[in-house]
């Protein structure tokens, strides 16, 4: 496995005071104004860091909330470089086929939407690693819906908090850390296990579409189960049908299967029904899991009076 590079975006979007086209919206929802990596080698030393602010040409207002949150001002949206000549340095400084490793998914894929606003070809590509799933599943021993913050991480290992937050080069270095110490304790548990060998079922393709959603509506006597079982699905990237067996997880709320496609294996579905809606509906989601798969525990069928 190639070194790590461990990225942190900050990016702004469309705020009350600026109106953009929506079509231009839709292509680039978030515009990146600032990129911060960590180089992490083999050995999960920390060899070199990048840091660049990125001069907007869509979203030229900053965001109130954004701007909260970073600290940033609207005069510093003048500081910096294009993006394109920022990400040929990025990239530069990654090298070839590297993989991005970044606390949740959300960072590749505004990354890819950027390069492609900007008319750059992101499929030359890269690997993406969700160290926010390596850090719930192999330290805290959860698999589903822990969406712990970089802070909480840091406490969980009892970190220095030595750098500013939400700044992205500081934010970038301290999700190397996580890793570091995530990596350093399992190896305690696992000894001779390499840590390209413990992250290897972690790595996922941010190319491709990996979820999908639809709903079912429901009419009083359906038995939702028997509905989920003969209703036809497909995998959210391909197209290509799915099998699987659903079962029950909370009685009555929400169904799991493990499905399985020709082209990309395991895709995970949940089914669940809809709290808001006037009409029975069944919401499901089709997922392409970006680390391994998570079978939720059933939950038993409540006591008889």
């Amino acid at each position: 496995m190639p070194d790590l590079i461990v990225i942190d975006l900050e990016w702004n979007t469309a705020g009350r005071k600026l109106k953009v086209p929506a079509s231009e919206a839709a292509r680039m929802p978030f515009e990146i104004m600032e990129i911060g990596a960590a180089k992490v080698n083999g050995q999960l030393d920390l060899v070199d860091t990048f840091h660049r602010r990125v001069i907007p040409v869509l979203y030229r207002e900053i965001q109130y909330h954004i701007a909260k949150v970073t600290q940033r001002t609207q005069e510093s949206l003048g500081e910096g470089d294009p993006f394109p000549r920022v990400a040929a340095d990025f990239f530069s400084f990654a090298g070839p086929r590297p993989i991005l490793a970044s606390w949740g998914t959300s960072d590749p894929e505004v990354l890819i939407s950027n390069l492609r606003f900007h008319g750059l070809e992101p499929e030359a590509g890269f690997q993406a690693l969700n160290l926010q799933a390596v850090f719930s599943r192999l330290a805290e021993g959860t698999g589903r819906g822990n969406q712990r913050s970089i802070e909480y991480a840091l406490d969980f290992f009892q970190l220095d908090k030595d750098l500013p937050f939400h700044e992205a080069k500081s934010d970038a270095v301290y999700a190397a850390r996580i890793l570091q110490a995530t990596l350093a304790a399992e190896a305690e548990k696992r000894p001779g296990q390499s840590p390209q060998a413990l992250l290897k079922a972690y790595l996922y393709n941010p190319f491709l579409k990996s979820q999908s959603e639809e709903q079912i509506r429901l009419d009083k006597k359906d038995d939702p189960l028997d509905i989920l079982r003969g209703h036809p699905l497909a995998c959210p990237a391909c197209g290509q049908a799915l099998t699987g067996d659903w079962t029950q997880i909370k009685p009555g709320k929400s169904w799991f299967a493990l499905g399985s496609c020709p082209a990309h294996g395991s895709v995970e579905l949940l089914a669940r029904r809809s709290p808001r809606s006037r009409v029975p509906l069944l919401l499901i989601r089709t997922r392409i899991p970006q680390g391994p798969v998570s079978i939720p525990q059933a939950q038993p069928l409540p006591d008889s009076p």
